[in-house]
C-alpha cells in the first residue's frame, strides 16, 4: 500500500467517523467541521492517486470558478438557481461566501468518481467516445442529490440561505436543484475535455462510494439519536415547517439520492473485481473432421 493509497483510506475513514459523531456530540457542529476536512483531505488524497497532483488542482480549477460564477450570477440575476442570498455570518464576495464554491469542489470529486465508476468502471485513461458526454451530467445529477439532503435544513433551521420565492421542498425551489445540475454539469464537462487521464485504482476505486455513504450518515444518525421534538417549528415566508419532518425528509431523499448511486457504484467495484479473478476457460479444442472419401 502506498502513502497516497493510505491516505485516501484516512480521508474515507474520518468522513465515515464525521457521519458517526452525533453518537458522541448530539446537536454539535463537529460533526460537519470534520467531514469536510475529511472531504478536503479525500480529494487531496484520492485525487493525487487517480490523477496526479496536478490533476487535483485540475479539477479544483474547474469547480471551483464554475461555481462561484453561477452561484454570483444567480444572486444578481436569479439564474440558474432562482433568486437567493447567502444569509451567514462571514466574508462575502459579490454575495458569495468564498467557502461555498469548496463544497462544489470536494463533494463535486466523489460524486464525479461515482459516475465515472457506475459508467466506465476502474479504467485507466482519458474519457473516450460517448462517456465524454455522459459521465459528467450523470455526475451532476448525483451531486444534486447530495443538495437535495442539505438544502432544505439550510434554508429553515439553520438559516444559512434563503430564497425570494420560497416553494418546492421545505422552500427550497426547483429551480435551486437545477442549478446545481447546471453548475456540476459544466463543471464536469470541462473536466472531462481538459482534465489529465486516469490510473487504474483496484480496490481504491471502492473509496467514493465508501465517502458518499459516510455523508450521508449524520442525518440518519441525528434522526434516530436526537430528533426534533414534537413543537419544534421553522417558520420562512410565513411558511412554517415542522423539525421533524424536515429531519426525516432528508434521510428519505438521501436514501435514494445518495443511497442508491453509491451502492451501484460499490456493486459495480465489486462484481468487475469477481469477474477479473475469474479465471479464463481454455478452449475446448474440436476434433479433426474425417476426411470423406
Amino acid at each position: 500500500m502506498t502513502m497516497r493509497d493510505a491516505a485516501a483510506r484516512g480521508a474515507a475513514a474520518i468522513v465515515v467517523a464525521a457521519g458517526l459523531a452525533p453518537l458522541l456530540v448530539p446537536g454539535s457542529a463537529l460533526p460537519m467541521a470534520l467531514g469536510m476536512q475529511g472531504l478536503i483531505l479525500f480529494l487531496l488524497a484520492h485525487g493525487s492517486l487517480t490523477y496526479g497532483r496536478l490533476g487535483v488542482l485540475g479539477f479544483f480549477a474547474c469547480a471551483y470558478p464554475v461555481a462561484f460564477a453561477f452561484e454570483a450570477l444567480s444572486i444578481a440575476t436569479g439564474f440558474p438557481f432562482g433568486s437567493f442570498t447567502h444569509d451567514g455570518p462571514g466574508l462575502q464576495i459579490l454575495g458569495v461566501p468564498p467557502t461555498v464554491p469548496i463544497v462544489y469542489g470536494v463533494a463535486g470529486y466523489v460524486a464525479w468518481s461515482i459516475a465515472r465508476t457506475v459508467i466506465v468502471g476502474d479504467r485507466a485513461g482519458r474519457l473516450t467516445g460517448p462517456a465524454r458526454v455522459v459521465v459528467p451530467p450523470v455526475a451532476a445529477l448525483v451531486l444534486a442529490g447530495y443538495d437535495a439532503v442539505i438544502d432544505p435544513a439550510g434554508a429553515t433551521v439553520e438559516g444559512r440561505w434563503s430564497y425570494g420565492d420560497p416553494s418546492g421542498l421545505f422552500g427550497v425551489p426547483l429551480t435551486n436543484f437545477l442549478g446545481w445540475v447546471v453548475t456540476g454539469w459544466v463543471a464536469f464537462q470541462l473536466f472531462a475535455l481538459l482534465g489529465p487521464p486516469a490510473r487504474r485504482l483496484g480496490r481504491a476505486s471502492a473509496l467514493p462510494p465508501v465517502v458518499w455513504l459516510g455523508v450521508y450518515l449524520p442525518g440518519v444518525v441525528t434522526l434516530v439519536t436526537a430528533p426534533a421534538g414534537p413543537a419544534d417549528a421553522a417558520t420562512v415566508a410565513g411558511r412554517t415547517f415542522m423539525v421533524a419532518d424536515i429531519q426525516e425528509t432528508a434521510v428519505i431523499v438521501g436514501m435514494f439520492s445518495m443511497g442508491i448511486p453509491a451502492l451501484m457504484a460499490l456493486a459495480c467495484v465489486l462484481v468487475r473485481r469477481d469477474g477479473a479473478d475469474e479465471p479464463v476457460a481454455e478452449p475446448t479444442p474440436t476434433p479433426p473432421t474425417a476426411a470423406r472419401r
